[in-house]
């Protein structure tokens, strides 16, 4: 399923933007600190328009929603609505007291994590930041 919104930047939101080109949080250690992007996925023209797109919607029976979840180079990314029923900004996903990516979400990206190679990076990104949702996960991968 193909979403039809579009990727808001958020150039105006300096917090989701850094030069690191890889995924993180800062402060890292504080609950709620914000996610950053990797350089490399701000700086290439069309990469979180597509992770959008190719995004899973949350909840998926929602007409616009509140969380679409994708993962890259193993990192998992959640978009939520800037303009509700057009744009949505996304980040790197750290669960939190009471957010934790839904089980069924979190199997699917680990699918598309061993599809893409790249299960061994997804599964260091859960045990650092999705640690609720890894020990659920039931996912055994083809890759690793």
């Amino acid at each position: 399923m193909v979403l039809k919104y579009s990727y808001d930047p958020g150039q105006m939101r300096r917090k989701h933007q850094w030069d690191k080109d890889e995924a993180g949080f800062d402060p890292p250690d504080i609950p709620g600190s914000p996610g950053k992007c990797p350089s490399s996925v701000t700086n290439v023209p069309g990469l979180a328009e597509r992770l959008l797109q190719e995004g899973i919607p949350w909840p998926p029976t929602t007409e616009h929603p509140e969380s679409v979840y994708n993962v890259h180079q193993g990192v998992v990314y959640r978009a939520v609505p800037t303009v509700v029923g057009k744009s949505y900004h996304g980040f790197p996903e750290k669960e939190q007291r009471g957010r934790r990516v839904p089980s069924d979400v979190l199997e699917e990206l680990a699918v598309r994590a061993d599809k893409a190679g790249e299960f061994r990076k997804f599964k260091d990104w859960a045990s650092a930041y999705l640690r609720q949702g890894l020990k659920a996960l039931n996912y055994r991968p083809r890759s690793a």
